[in-house]
């Protein structure tokens, strides 16, 4: 272990370093399962990174989006909004530390996302589809007229999850894990959650890991109610690189009576 915290540590010098003129894929499959069904989506793009003077330039295309059903909160919406570009090529650009500068034909590309957005809008004459129309219309405008910098952010976030290189950073110096307050989400809406989280250096790499559990409140014909919300992740990270090959995230939500109401399940491999 002390020879592999010393590589990790020879490496964190250099933590970003995309292997270049290669075709990389990043697939991502989601299951979702409640009482009573069980739906299962995938995601497929193409990654390419080339050398720039100034860093980096990465061309990511969109093979499969993986939408499969519409969510009415914004960041849902955006990833189902995505369909819009399916089989283009967005070419993001980086500096060498990884962090998203700038975009090629970025007009083109956020209206292809707003318009993949607004088709999502459901039709029908009944007042819930009507109501549920408005909702996503609303969300729409809102994300439309968001900022330019806030517009790359959200595009960037189609190759930003696989860019880690202050995790190598972070592995280079090793610490025991610590307590932390995450974010989740879950059919029940969106809370925070108290858990722990761990970096540890590996043979084959560097692994993160995150289980966090917490109460979200829920309103029943009863009253309000407490469910319980669990979430595990897990990344591992190349030190090579500074790209995560692979990410597990499971949010498993109890009702209030302690059964089990619904999981999801992502798993995010990034292959050559």
């Amino acid at each position: 272990m002390i020879a592999v915290a010393l590589v990790i540590a020879a490496q964190a010098t250099s933590a970003f370093a995309p292997p270049l003129d290669q075709s990389l894929t990043m697939t991502t499959e989601t299951v979702r399962s409640d009482r009573v069904n069980t739906r299962r989506f995938v995601a497929r793009r193409t990654l390419r990174f080339t050398a720039a003077p100034d860093g980096y330039r990465v061309a990511v295309t969109l093979e499969e989006t993986g939408a499969g059903e519409v969510e009415t909160d914004p960041a849902g919406l955006l990833r189902a909004g995505f369909a819009g570009l399916k089989g283009r090529t967005i070419v993001l650009h980086l500096d060498r530390a990884g962090a998203v500068t700038g975009m090629d034909d970025a007009g083109a590309t956020w209206r292809a996302v707003v318009d993949g957005m607004a088709a999502l809008a459901p039709t029908g004459p009944d007042p819930a589809t009507q109501q549920r129309a408005a909702r996503v219309r609303a969300i729409v405008a809102a994300l439309a007229a968001q900022p330019e910098v806030a517009r790359q952010r959200m595009i960037a976030s189609l190759v930003t999850p696989l860019i880690a290189p202050e995790l190598v950073t972070e592995a280079a110096t090793p610490a025991p894990p610590h307590a932390v307050r995450v974010p989740a989400t879950s059919i029940y809406g969106k809370t925070e959650l108290d858990g722990l989280r761990a970096v540890r250096a590996r043979a084959d790499g560097i692994e993160v890991s995150v289980s966090a559990t917490g109460p979200i409140a829920v309103t029943t014909a009863e009253g309000t109610a407490s469910a319980a919300i669990t979430l595990e992740t897990l990344r591992r990270i190349d030190p090579r690189t500074g790209l995560v090959v692979e990410s597990r995230e499971r949010v498993e939500t109890l009702a209030p009576d302690g059964s089990l109401q619904s999981e999801r399940i992502t798993v995010t491999r990034l292959t050559r």
